[in-house]
């Protein structure tokens, strides 16, 4: 096809997927307390940085893409193609999209920009339907609505194991509604429709806020049987094995995928942390 699909690496795509899909993908990075710095999925694995981020005092710091690797991956991409599209993480939790724009400007070619107003799975299956509406045959700019169409009908939700990395990142003040440290409080939160972060609900327990999500995704969502249901955990496969079962048991979703959470979501979420996108 004539079209390439750019992405970056807050999508926790499997790589599998992103091989089979050809999806480019640009990498932000990580610094730990050390000033050690990484770039995701190139020089550091979702494993690596789980046990980094465990045993570290302070929260890592994650930092965007510049310009100029954007620019350079575009200018790849229309060397061999006609079109660009770059599905981006939320502009409102990351400067990505905006280097992925000032890129754009800076490139002569056929380039799309679209913001994802999520991350992890809720991005990286947006990068598989693109993939998908491309072989379908249809010009670049069907691909594009057909993307944000499918967007703004998609949810992303999360919970977490712990506090601790909101509270050590500062995100706790963004999370309106929010009061309280208990431990035992599992929030439930949502993407907003401007990609920004929201709390739906405050539940008690962990067991207690998992089957919760499994409710909200037969309450939120719609036609699942012809969806995608990304499911990406930070260092709990088991429970999101069990995610999986319940919703599929539940829902018969079209797909389930299972994906690891990598260091630009994994810094916030924590250990614990899943996010389910549907």
């Amino acid at each position: 096809m004539d079209i390439k699909i750019v992405t970056d690496s807050s999508c926790d795509l499997p790589e599998e997927l992103v091989e089979k899909c050809g999806i480019d993908v640009v990498s932000l990075h990580v610094t730990f307390e050390n000033n050690e710095t990484f770039t995701e999925r190139v020089t550091i694995s979702p494993e690596q940085f789980w046990e980094r981020m465990a045993g570290s005092r302070e929260l890592p710091k994650t930092s965007r893409p510049t310009p100029e690797a954007f620019a350079d991956t575009f200018r790849k991409a229309l060397a061999n193609y006609a079109s660009v599209i770059y599905i981006g993480l939320s502009s409102s939790l990351s400067g990505t999209f905006e280097s992925a724009q000032l890129a754009a400007k800076s490139v002569p070619g056929d380039i799309h920009l679209i913001d994802s107003l999520s991350g992890s799975l809720g991005l990286g299956i947006l990068a598989i339907k693109a993939h998908e509406f491309i072989h379908s045959g249809i010009n670049v700019q069907a691909v594009v609505n057909k993307v944000i169409n499918y967007r703004d009908g998609m949810t992303t939700l999360f919970t977490m194991d712990s506090l601790e990395n909101l509270i050590k990142g500062g995100r706790v003040g963004r999370l309106p509604g929010f009061i309280g440290t208990v431990l035992s409080i599992r929030p439930i939160g949502k993407a907003g429709d401007r990609g920004q972060i929201d709390v739906l609900e405050k539940v008690r327990g962990r067991g207690k806020s998992l089957q919760r999500i499994v409710q909200l995704v037969g309450e939120m969502g719609s036609n699942l049987k012809e969806k995608i249901v990304g499911i990406s955990h930070v260092n709990c496969l088991k429970e999101a094995l069990n995610l999986k079962k319940s919703i599929e048991e539940n829902f018969q979703p079209g797909k389930v995928i299972i994906s690891k959470v990598g260091s630009t979501m994994g810094t916030y979420a924590g250990t614990g942390g899943i996010i389910v996108s549907f």
